[in-house]
């Protein structure tokens, strides 16, 4: 799988020594703990994003298909499409209860989505700083 990768030590507007000067600044330590951030496609597309974000957030364990269809305003179709890639991936889980038109679907994430949505998230926070010269 592909990642996008930023080089944190090409921050917008920095010259040449002023990385030099930032690790002077901060006694000899490094004002960036990484120098590349790699945000992971599968969750940086915006809609994926958005079902991340609200499996994440949500004070449930997970969300039915049609709560999250309709709180992230998207089709049928395009939720679906999307939760395949986020299942082929391992970050979520879908559980089916009951069959035909009363069925219900839940979604959640699994263990491993919700460690690489932490891990996401720890890049974007690495990413803004740097970004803010902290």
């Amino acid at each position: 799988m592909k990642t996008l990768q930023l080089d944190l030590s090409k921050t917008h507007g920095q010259k040449n020594g002023s990385r030099a000067h930032a690790h002077e600044k901060h006694g000899g330590k490094s004002a960036r703990h990484l120098d590349v951030v790699d945000l992971d496609p599968v969750i940086h597309e915006r809609t994926r994003l958005s079902i991340l974000t609200a499996l994440f957030t949500s004070q449930e364990p997970g969300c039915s298909f049609s709560d999250l269809r309709n709180t992230l305003d998207l089709t049928d179709g395009n939720l679906l499409a999307h939760l395949r890639t986020l299942e082929q991936a391992d970050f979520i889980e879908r559980i089916k209860a009951g069959a035909g038109r009363g069925s219900t679907t839940t979604i959640q994430l699994s263990s491993h989505g919700r460690k690489a949505f932490r891990k996401y998230l720890d890049q974007l926070e690495t990413l803004v700083r740097s970004t803010k010269g902290e």
